[in-house]
């Protein structure tokens, strides 16, 4: 399906939801400069600080129809489209490490040049992804879903080693929790097809971790879901897979993937299962059983 264009439409009112912890955008002052360049634009601003874990989703549920802005990382962004409201629009100040869907949509990484793009960007309907854990609770992603591996590093990397390191966090954490070992072997259930591996990603689009390029068969807007499978994670610690990582070349596609509209299962044997992590939009949600699926052009988004 190709992605759906929508004409551009003036916002009257919107919110701009900061996360504190995400570089400056706690700052005092700091977001009412971008709420000031909107208001320039015609548009009614209100700045909200988030105050807790999930309270972004709180905040944008309380936003109503308006566009939203979320000003942060992928965590935030992730916290704001689990609360937006059907008939809401959202927008992106990416103040975040990767800031992954900032790049997926091709917006300026610098938050001067994205504020301006609010004004003047393209409305588009994109999909978003679903995560159902085993007790039926749901969780939106907007990029990706990690089962296993990455999770384990997600977890391992703090807000304070990530401010202070940055990129180079996730791959000294990847290195700490390979060489602890013990990765339990997944089963990734697709339809009538099983697939056993060590380590997956359900994604919504082509990047991950950033400007690396881990799936190449979706788009934001493709109808379907697709699952990149590690069958070994040693594989990405060899030399030559680890610098490409550094690099944020793409991923060597000899490593299996594919794409899927069904319904997917993620799963691992009953006595390990219940500890394997699972991490939505680089944040820890959950742990297996879990399933996955798409919800297709389910999210306004300006870009």
């Amino acid at each position: 399906m190709m992605e759906k264009e929508r004409t551009r439409g003036v916002a009257t009112k919107a919110v701009i939801i900061g996360n504190p912890n995400s570089g400056s955008a706690g700052d005092e002052g700091y977001l009412e400069r971008f709420a000031e360049a909107l208001r320039t634009g015609g548009i009614e601003v209100e700045v909200l600080n988030t105050e807790r874990p999930d309270h972004a989703t709180e905040l944008a549920a309380l936003a109503g129809d308006k566009l939203v802005i979320a000003a942060g990382g992928d965590g935030t962004v992730n916290e704001v489209v689990n609360g937006l409201s059907g008939g809401a629009t959202l927008g992106i100040l990416p103040l975040g490490t990767a800031n992954v869907l900032a790049r997926e949509l091709g917006l300026p990484m610098n938050p001067e040049e994205a504020c301006a793009r609010i004004l003047t960007g393209t409305a588009f309907r994109m999909d978003v992804g679903v995560a159902t854990d085993e007790e039926g609770t749901e969780r939106r992603f907007a990029c990706m879903a990690g089962v296993g591996f990455d999770a384990d590093v997600v977890r391992e990397v703090g807000p304070r080693l990530k401010r202070y390191l940055r990129s180079l966090a996730f791959p000294l954490a990847a290195l700490k929790v390979y060489l602890q070992g013990d990765q339990p072997d997944l089963q990734i259930v697709d339809g009538d097809t099983t697939y056993v591996t060590q380590f997956a990603v359900v994604a919504n689009g082509r990047y991950y971790g950033g400007e690396f390029e881990m799936a190449e068969g979706v788009s934001l807007g493709s109808g379907e879901l697709e699952v990149v499978l590690i069958e070994k994670v040693g594989l990405l610690m060899r030399p030559d897979v680890l610098a490409r990582i550094l690099a944020k070349s793409p991923l060597d596609r000899a490593m299996k993937s594919f794409t899927s509209r069904k319904n997917i299962v993620a799963k691992s044997p009953a006595a390990r299962g219940a500890r394997v992590p699972v991490q939505i939009d680089g944040e820890v949600w959950g742990r297996l059983p879990m399933s996955f699926r798409i919800e297709p052009a389910a999210l306004n988004v300006i870009r």
